[in-house]
């Protein structure tokens, strides 16, 4: 599928997800209290985080063997023996972990640990599928499927709470169930046309060359993204998490193009596809001046959305405009940090996450015990910035692009061909 197919559909999929997720979030947030709603924010982090350290490289090994040709059958044969192997790890961890506490979760039993493993493998066989899917550039069904599993969610929830009364452990196991519903139909995608499954212990090394890298690189970025929420729980407790996370959900939608303009691009850069690098330099281009149009909109109707949609969260309004400027810059950053990963991860897609991951920790230890969920904002916002801009720098000079022909939009073909 060609770029901008690609793109067009994956972006209306996108769309439709994120309107339903917001849908999902008002509900979240305006049917739980605002320590539930901290708290669901807090879980969800850990499961994503559990997911990556876990699987992120054979998501990224998949998309790149994938994109090199490997066979399905092999793919899926080795990411369903990992995914059974994993269980049985994690489950032993999770008994062996039932006596302890979670900050947000102070007297967790051994059903929450149990459905904590089971949500982490849930999530690392999705993602797997989804990786294979795009890895092998089809880009219709992997952009179907987060809308199963929104529709899903949401769904559940509306029963979870609007019919049957239920509250935060009911909603942990609808996300979960929903999770798994998109795994197995993920799955079922891959089956036909895989002509049967095999083990391929050499393509699986060769996996975790790439994906460990790759993984790597992910799980400093998500780092950089969320670890604040640990953070704001620590010096101010779960409801501020609350108030923190709805200004994330404006900021997350920000996140949206690039992330949908990144995957399209992804197998086309791994691929070496003719035109790839000046086709990189003008999405990010076009994602930077949508980021200023976001920032725009967000600047004059904001704090209307959020006394229409989140009328318990008015202070989030304030804490989205101090996290504006790196949104703006990290969002065409990530396009260009895309390009790297489909060259198998250099060494700039991990030291510059993880400086700037740094550098968001340091000043979100001194400065919210000061300013409090601003300086939250604020010390998440400077490190968006350094990050976008290290990578942006790079990928620009690999190109042979400089800043003003790349914002003017004058790059030339013969230049960005020839890193």
């Amino acid at each position: 599928m060609n770029f901008l197919r690609g793109f067009s559909f994956n972006a209306a999929c996108t769309g439709l997800t994120f309107v339903l997720g917001f849908a999902n979030q008002w509900l979240l947030a305006n049917n739980l209290d605002a320590a539930d709603y901290g708290k669901l924010g807090l879980w969800t982090t850990t499961a994503m985080l559990g997911a990556l350290v876990f699987g992120e490289w054979l998501n990224k090994g998949n998309v790149y063997a994938a994109g090199k040709g490997a066979g399905r059958g092999k793919l899926v044969g080795n990411t369903l023996i990992y995914g059974l192997v994993l269980t049985g790890v994690l489950a032993a961890i999770a008994l062996a972990a039932s006596g302890l506490s979670l900050p947000f979760f102070p007297h967790l039993e051994i059903v929450y640990w149990l459905l904590l493993a089971s949500v982490v493998v849930l999530m690392i066989l999705q993602k797997a599928g989804e990786s294979i899917l795009l890895g092998e550039d089809r880009i219709s069904s992997y952009s179907l499927l987060p809308v199963l599993f929104v529709l899903c969610y949401l769904g559940s929830n509306l029963l979870v709470l609007k019919v049957w009364g239920g509250g935060l452990a009911q909603v942990l196991v609808v996300w979960t169930a929903s999770v798994g519903i998109v795994a197995l139909t993920g799955f079922a995608l891959l089956l036909r046309g895989a002509g049967g499954l095999k083990v391929d212990r050499e393509l699986w090394w060769q996996m975790l060359r790439v994906g460990g890298r790759g993984g790597g690189s992910v799980i400093l970025v998500f780092l950089l993204f969320r670890s604040d929420l640990y953070l704001v729980e620590h010096f101010m407790g779960a409801a501020q998490v609350g108030v923190y996370r709805v200004a994330g959900i404006f900021a997350e939608m920000m996140q949206r193009l690039p992330n949908v303009a990144g995957a399209v691009l992804l197998p086309k850069v791994i691929q070496a596809q003719e035109g790839e690098g000046l086709l990189s330099l003008r999405v990010a281009r076009n994602v930077l001046l949508f980021s200023l149009l976001c920032a725009v909109g967000l600047l004059a109707a904001g704090k209307l959305l959020l006394l229409l949609f989140f009328p318990k969260y008015p202070e989030a309004y304030g804490l989205l405009l101090w996290m504006l400027p790196g949104l703006m810059v990290a969002g065409f950053g990530s396009v260009l940090n895309t390009r790297l990963a489909g060259q198998g991860y250099p060494a700039i897609t991990l030291w510059a996450p993880a400086l700037a991951l740094a550098l968001n920790v340091a000043l979100n230890l001194a400065l919210i015990p000061v300013m409090g969920l601003t300086g939250a904002a604020l010390s998440t916002s400077l490190a968006y910035v350094l990050w976008g801009l290290l990578v942006a720098r790079h990928g620009l000079r690999q190109l042979g692009c400089g800043w003003g022909a790349f914002l003017r939009g004058k790059a030339s073909p013969p230049s960005i061909e020839k890193p």
